[in-house]
């Protein structure tokens, strides 16, 4: 290669990494607007099950601007459909960086899709907040610039199901679950905490994420005498199974279904099949948790959408709080200085104090809720136990006095 040509490419490829790098401003727009974007599973299989997410940050944008905005300038939020697939978010995000200019890069939903989408921002070198993922795995990987609300690891989500499952005396447990990413994670820890309390593992089998009837699969449990079941998967798994328990007739003292439960839709869905079920939560709308703005957001949610917030939109709301005060910390729009104010500063959130580790997150117990009544209620740990914990009655004794 000339001495000439090799010059010429050393130049081509400096051009080519300040464009990289060089900062979304927001005063390169029209109107002094500030672009907050990204992707969410909008339809596909994830569908419906992140809407308390969408919603909060609509809502937070809309206080935000009534507030005077971010540094001056009047935020607009952009959220594209990534239809719940991996390939699709990662050339969203590649379009949201380099064409659309976006100002703050917004995560998106489930631990698979954040786990590829953040290759793309340690390329582009964007700081971006992870309000929907909380595989560890996403944090092992030397990654500087993806961050997340206060979370709990995805190894403890059945950490307390398995305490309270212990408490009705249950001794022999079934654990399956989805054999992506985060799922496999939840069963890792499931397995873990089963040794330590005593709990007998009869049955461990996962799942294809294509599956919808899990008739085989309970029929094995119902066969291996487990008195719990343990299900590591995602909203549309639980509501599948526990329409599929009540079909099938099967009977257990507990039905752990990880994440479904919290969903206000779960019980919408399922009406009276869904009394009892154990699930998990991060947060619950209850002002009794103590953060700082907790009961004003609560009414101002259940105001603006006619339903009370459940934790993934408290989680949102952290995510857009540290946002905020990372913008201003680093006063001005420049990704490296809001990384920067990331890594290092302290924020009250609705969920709790927010500092992050040197991996960018921060952990934190989480709750065991279950349907009684139709309504969430908070059943571990016990010192913010709102009810005990009821055993699953047979599904013929259902409705009897």
């Amino acid at each position: 290669m000339s001495r000439h040509l090799s010059g010429v490419l050393s130049a081509v490829l400096a051009i080519a990494t300040m464009l990289i790098t060089t900062p979304a401003l927001a005063d390169h727009r029209p109107g002094n607007i500030v672009v907050m974007g990204g992707s969410w599973a909008l339809t596909g299989r994830f569908a419906g099950a992140g809407v308390g997410f969408v919603n909060a940050r609509k809502s937070y944008v809309e206080e935000l601007n009534a507030r005077g905005g971010l540094l001056g300038h009047r935020v607009v939020l952009k959220i594209l459909d990534d239809k719940s697939d991996r390939r699709a978010a990662i050339e969203l995000y590649e379009t949201l960086i380099t064409e659309d200019a976006v100002d703050i890069v917004l995560g998106p939903y489930s631990s698979p899709i954040t786990d590829a989408v953040a290759n793309v921002m340690e390329r582009y070198r964007r700081p971006f907040i992870v309000p929907a993922a909380v595989s560890p795995a996403i944090f092992q990987r030397g990654r500087r610039y993806v961050f997340r609300p206060p979370m709990v690891v995805s190894q403890d989500y059945q950490r307390g199901a398995l305490h309270v499952a212990k408490e009705l005396g249950v001794r022999r447990i079934a654990i399956i679950g989805e054999v992506s990413l985060f799922p496999r994670q939840v069963t890792v820890g499931a397995l873990e905490w089963a040794k330590k309390l005593g709990l007998e593992v009869v049955l461990l089998e996962n799942y294809h994420k294509e599956r919808t009837d899990f008739t085989a699969l309970l029929r094995s449990i119902e066969a291996s005498g487990a008195e719990a079941i343990f299900s590591n998967g995602y909203y549309f798994d639980a509501v599948a199974q526990t329409r599929q328990l009540r079909d099938l007739d099967i009977n257990v003292k507990l039905f752990s279904a990880t994440l479904a439960p919290a969903t206000p839709k779960f019980v919408k869905e399922l009406g009276p099949a869904a009394e009892f079920v154990v699930g998990f939560s991060v947060w619950e709308p209850r002002p009794a948790l103590g953060h700082p703005g907790v009961k004003e957001f609560i009414e101002h949610y259940e105001k603006r959408f006619g339903e009370k917030p459940n934790y993934r939109a408290a989680t949102s709301h952290a995510e857009m709080q540290i946002y905020e005060a990372a913008v201003k910390q680093a006063g001005s729009f420049d990704p490296g200085k809001i990384r920067d104010a990331l890594a290092s500063i302290t924020v009250q959130t609705v969920m709790g104090p927010w500092k992050v580790n040197e991996r960018g997150f921060m952990s934190i117990d989480g709750l065991v809720i279950q349907i009684q009544n139709g309504e969430r209620v908070i059943v571990w740990p016990k010192h913010l136990a709102e009810a005990k914990v009821l055993p699953m009655p047979k599904w013929e004794d259902r409705g009897k006095k």
